[in-house]
């Protein structure tokens, strides 16, 4: 991943938008798009689950709704897009789920989980010191 991408997108997230267009992307934002639409997948997963004991996690939503941000920037409002590429990661999503005993599948998990929070740690980091 590269981070000036990262920093552009988000730059670009505060801009105003204009009529959505059609998903332009080159190979380093589609890493970072296809990072996006699985953390906000995992997020999504994970307030619906209500970690803190909760019906949904609020911090969850929130950790969600930055990588929809990001995503949606960075597919240039290309809703549709995004709607396939969610639910294609939620589909994987259901299949990990179908082994939750599986050490691969645990793992895979666990991977996606750090991976995830290490990416906001980075998002939030950049945000703070664009303020």
């Amino acid at each position: 991943m590269k981070y000036p991408i990262l920093a552009a997108a988000l730059f670009a997230a505060a801009l105003p938008t204009t009529a959505a267009t059609a998903m332009t992307i080159d190979a380093d934002e589609r890493e970072l798009y296809d990072d996006s639409i699985q953390c906000m997948a995992f997020f999504g997963i994970m307030a619906g689950l209500g970690s803190s004991g909760e019906a949904e996690d609020p911090k969850m939503v929130e950790s969600g709704t930055k990588f929809l941000a990001i995503a949606t920037v960075l597919a240039d409002e290309d809703d549709a897009q995004i709607k396939t590429d969610f639910e294609r990661q939620m589909r994987t999503f259901a299949t990990i789920a179908e082994n939750p005993e599986d050490p691969d599948m645990i793992q895979q998990v666990k991977d996606i989980s750090e991976s995830c929070t290490f990416l906001e740690t980075l998002v939030d980091a950049m945000l703070e010191s664009s303020s």
